[in-house]
């Protein structure tokens, strides 16, 4: 059964979309479909009401009984210990933390006012952390690739490929990289040893470090078109992570698809990026062939 992971742009087409309303109601029986809590959020965060609601409810019946995936960080955690223990596989659901939200997706109707501001003022702080990180950073990256040979610093701005090829052969610094989030985050010592197999074999940790560079390649390495109205922010940039529990990652957004375009390869094995219009053709094609 395919694996189907929907953003908040792909929820929002889907229910804009009359022709393919009634047609969602066959997935459950042809593939699994994976929202996570960031996409519980976002649409908890549109401003009209009655949207709001239907919005919610249509996400709950593609999810069906599936809980929503975890945030990042827990992922992440969730993968180190997987790591240290030599375990296969690690659970994706968000935990009890977050009940409070999974009887909001199965009533929408139980978000109040307070609750609604309650969402916008927690999207604000994600991107609010995240365009602070890349302010502050973008001018010692600048004065960082200033100081390399002409050759070499034209070609680190040229594309984010070159970017990565150039990060991922200082193989101790990714390294470093793995222990000091881990150490900050998660309280936990990281070996030498543990880091190299976290980045060898996790892909949760792999998707998550490949979008942290994006980032950091859009907003504080090239020279040009660096701008946040432009970019994918903290929400969708964070989302790749979920690229590792999915086969189809799923977005009407052409600025997130271009993303995941460029980070799908850091997996371990095949998936896909597809927009809103490919999703349609493939739920029109389950629906016509019963």
């Amino acid at each position: 059964m395919t694996t189907f992971y929907l953003d908040t742009s792909t929820i929002n087409w889907l229910f804009d979309d009359l022709s393919c309303l009634e047609l969602i109601k066959k997935l459950p029986n042809h593939a699994k479909i994976y929202i996570s809590v960031f996409t519980v959020a976002e649409l908890a965060a549109t401003p009209h009401r009655k949207r709001r609601i239907e919005l919610l409810r249509l996400a709950k019946d593609v999810l069906g009984d599936y809980r929503p995936l975890a945030m990042p960080g827990d992922l992440l955690k969730r993968s180190l210990k997987a790591m240290q223990t030599w375990a296969k596989e690690i659970s994706g659901s968000m935990g009890s933390e977050w009940d409070g939200l999974w009887v909001a997706l199965c009533d929408p109707r139980l978000i109040d006012t307070e609750d609604y501001f309650e969402v916008i003022e927690w999207k604000r702080q994600q991107e609010i952390r995240y365009q602070d990180m890349q302010d502050q950073a973008r001018p010692f990256i600048q004065k960082a690739i200033d100081k390399l040979p002409a050759t070499e610093k034209n070609a680190l701005r040229s594309q984010f490929s070159k970017l990565i090829r150039h990060v991922t052969r200082q193989q101790d610094f990714v390294n470093d990289i793995i222990r000091d989030f881990a150490s900050r985050g998660f309280s936990v010592i990281i070996t030498k040893e543990l880091a190299q197999r976290v980045i060898d074999h996790s892909e949760h940790w792999r998707f998550f470090l490949a979008s942290i560079a994006y980032g950091l390649y859009i907003r504080s390495v090239q020279m040009s078109h660096f701008s946040k109205k432009i970019n994918p922010g903290s929400i969708d940039t964070q989302q790749a992570i979920y690229l590792a529990m999915c086969d189809i990652f799923v977005t009407a957004d052409q600025r997130h698809h271009r993303m995941m375009r460029l980070l799908v390869p850091f997996g371990h094995v095949k998936r896909r990026i597809w927009s809103y219009d490919q999703f349609k053709l493939w739920i029109v094609n389950v629906a016509s062939n019963g």
